[in-house]
Formats: structure tokens, sequence, C-alpha cells
């Protein structure tokens, strides 16, 4: 057997398009955004309603939630223009008081960049503006929560 010694990926990689962690993405240097997406019961499909911007880099966390339980829509879905799915895509009754996961600790979007996260072919090297999105007109006034908990990439 041979005897090595090997970094974590907090050291970064030599593979192509990746380059090293600063010492802040290695320090843990986490960022929360919280808040509230309202609609109004007159409100129709094809509306968006803007959540917020996001760094491209950034790590949308395990400890995230969107509680859609109050949308005024039947169906809840959270992504970027370019992916609209990217994030969530429920009927408004799941998840309950705790909200929906987007993220789950160590499933296949855990640990990689919200680009990779939302499904986008590549990094767009700008900040990516998260969106709430309809298909359907709405059924009520509502309300979206959100808890959004991101580390820093790079």
């Amino acid at each position: 057997m041979a005897i090595v010694t090997k970094k974590s990926s907090v050291y970064g990689s030599n593979a192509a398009g990746y380059t090293a962690p600063n010492s802040s993405s290695r320090a843990g240097r986490i960022t929360r955004v919280a808040g509230t997406v309202t609609c109004a019961a007159t409100d129709n499909a094809k509306s968006t309603y803007l959540v917020c911007d996001v760094p491209s880099s950034a790590i949308l966390l395990p400890e995230s939630a969107i509680k859609t339980t109050g949308w005024g829509f039947a169906q809840a879905i959270v992504g970027v223009a370019a992916a609209a799915t990217g994030l969530l895509n429920v009927t408004k009754a799941t998840g309950g008081a705790t909200g929906n996961k987007p993220i789950t600790i160590f499933g296949a979007k855990w640990n990689k960049p919200i680009w990779q996260q939302l499904g986008l072919a590549e990094d767009p090297k700008m900040p990516l503006t998260l969106i709430v999105s309809t298909t359907t007109d709405a059924t009520g006034a509502g309300q979206i929560d959100f808890d959004l908990v991101f580390a820093n990439h790079v």
C-alpha cells in the first residue's frame, strides 16, 4: 500500500476551470438572506418575483429553506431566468412549517457553486437573480418565506 498525503477540496484543484479557494472561503464565510415574496390574488401566469441576487460562485447550503405553504399559486417554482425550476418546483402544500430544502447535505447539489446547483451549463461569472415564477393564475393572495444560507466559494 502506498502512503499518500492528499488535500481536501478547500485547497483547490488543478482541474480545468477551477481555481484554488481564497482565505475567506476556506474560513467558511457565511451569508444569510431571509425575506418574503408576496403575490396578489389578481396576479397572472408568467408573473416573476425577484428574490435576491447571488454571486455565481456562492454555494447554497443545506440550512436553506423555502416555505411555500402560504403561496397564492398552486405551484412554487424557484430558480433563475435561464433555469426557472433549478432550485425548487413543488406544489405549494409541500414542506410544511419548516419549508422545503432545495439542497440536502451530501446530495447531488451539495457543495457546488449555485450556477451548478441551478443546472446551468457554465458559470456566467456574474451575479444571478433568484426568482419565483408562475405558470398559472393565482388562486389567492399569498407569500413565500425564504431563509437562504450561502458560503463563499472563490
